[in-house]
């Protein structure tokens, strides 16, 4: 004999969290057969991320970066369907 199984579902929203800086820093991934990896360190501010960027290039000649974001959300349930 077979089971039967009854699913219910939540609505949910999901809101950026203004108690929480968005975080920012920067990978080097420059590099022929492996990719370099010096990181920076995550700051709020975009221009710090940016002045590392500007100094590894200067120090190195690496021209290749990835940018990484981090923000802080809340998730709140609503209703049931």
């Amino acid at each position: 004999m077979g089971t039967s199984t009854t699913m219910r579902f939540r609505n949910y929203e999901i809101k950026p969290d203004p108690s929480g800086l968005p975080l920012l820093a920067a990978v080097c991934v420059s590099g022929d057969e492996s990719e370099c990896g010096a990181a920076s360190d995550e700051r709020t501010d975009p221009e710090q991320v940016g002045r590392w960027i500007a100094q590894h290039l200067h120090d190195t000649g690496h021209a290749r970066y990835q940018r990484r974001y981090a923000d802080y959300v809340t998730a709140e349930l609503g209703e049931w369907l």
